[in-house]
């Protein structure tokens, strides 16, 4: 079971910078939230990474920029159309103290983060979501 979470680098051009990741510690960890970045440096060949230019897109300051930097990459995978359900729920889009509960048969969903929430058409939308959900925090699983 891979382990999502946020580490800080180390001994690299960007020791001590934050990044979100996935793996195991026997499997190898990878970057999630900088990844086209990460990627481009691992393209590199082995003894041109050290200087290759994509470190400056690798890293946060703080654990909160990195977490905030994986939910934006998470939200751009966010899915209003395609998922349904096989019968009725209530919409859970928050309403103050209550929730909406108008019954519907589609989701919200962020694969692969878990986020498959009911919502009506009228709250089906970026905003009800991002007002929702806080994620992604740190988790367990495949992506």
């Amino acid at each position: 079971m891979q382990a999502h979470t946020v580490q800080q680098l180390q001994e690299c051009p960007r020791a001590g910078m934050y990044v979100y990741t996935g793996g195991t510690e026997r499997g190898g960890r990878h970057i999630e939230c900088c990844a086209e970045a990460a990627r481009t440096v691992m393209a590199a060949p082995a003894g041109e990474r050290a200087a290759s230019p994509a470190w400056k897109d690798i890293g946060h300051p703080t654990a909160e920029a990195a977490y905030a930097h994986m939910r934006a990459v998470l939200l751009e995978r966010l899915d209003l159309e395609h998922t349904t359900l096989a019968d009725w729920a209530g919409c859970r889009a928050p309403l103050g103290e209550a929730r909406c509960d108008v019954p519907t048969k589609r989701l919200a969903s962020i694969e692969p983060a878990y986020f498959h929430e009911p919502l009506c058409d009228e709250h089906r939308t970026r905003e009800t979501v991002e007002a929702m959900w806080d994620g992604p925090g740190d988790w367990s699983g495949s992506w």
